[in-house]
């Protein structure tokens, strides 16, 4: 992060959007960050500083809106910025006890670690492994999103889950990292979604990997953390 103190306070009026509109889906006001945030400006200081972020391209405003939300930059700028450093959420014993489950046993547990994983994060939740064994959860988890229509997402889901093995094998076939993260219109379930993929290899399980499809809208750093972890944990049985 630059050692520019305006700089700096436009990355954390940025991080604060960001924040706000994960808790609420709705666009972030200046009055808003004004009145939660302590960052010792004037409001018309915290205005200008979010139509910098605009022209930087980071956030936009929907039409009949003046408060902003992340783009799809945005969202890959706070990736890289912000959420590569959390820590896992706390009481992950019962989601530590399937993975464990699932590393002695594959082809009994898989199917529970994958709706354990589910229930957890309130994701949807793909894992694969093996010969081409591949499961998902909590697809149903979309529809309830905010950010989308019940009918268009139900609507979309039989298609997503006839489909899913070719589009989880193009974007297996496209991870360079252990762990990666597609957004936007480079998420190859679509471009509304956001995804979050650890790869892990044990020996009962051999190759795999495991991720979180939702919407962009996603809490990255909890997200991004507790990913980490099970990819560490799984490669570790």
């Amino acid at each position: 992060m630059s050692s520019n103190p305006v700089e700096q306070r436009q990355h954390e009026v940025f991080r604060a959007i960001v924040r706000e509109y994960l808790r609420t889906a709705e666009p972030v006001a200046s009055s808003l960050i004004t009145a939660k945030y302590a960052f010792g400006v004037s409001p018309a200081t915290i205005r200008n500083d979010m139509a910098d972020l605009e022209a930087a391209g980071l956030v936009t405003h929907p039409h009949t809106s003046a408060g902003r939300v992340p783009t799809d930059v945005g969202y890959r700028f706070y990736v890289r910025t912000f959420a590569c450093d959390g820590t896992a959420p706390g009481d992950c014993a019962e989601l530590d006890s399937a993975a464990a489950a699932f590393a002695r046993q594959a082809d009994t547990a898989a199917k529970d670690f994958a709706r354990a994983l589910a229930e957890f994060t309130g994701e949807t939740v793909f894992l694969t492994f093996g010969d081409g064994r591949s499961y998902l959860s909590g697809v149903t988890a979309l529809a309830k999103k905010p950010e989308f229509h019940e009918t268009e997402i139900l609507a979309g889901l039989s298609g997503l889950v006839d489909d899913f093995d070719r589009v989880f094998e193009d974007m297996r076939r496209r991870l360079e990292r252990d762990l990666a993260v597609f957004i936007g219109d480079e998420n190859p379930f679509g471009e509304p979604f956001s995804t979050i993929v650890a790869r892990f290899e044990a020996p009962r399980t051999g190759a795999g990997a495991v991720g979180l499809l939702g919407p962009k809208r996603m809490d990255y750093d909890a997200n991004l953390a507790l990913m980490r972890r099970l990819g560490g944990l799984l490669s570790g049985f």
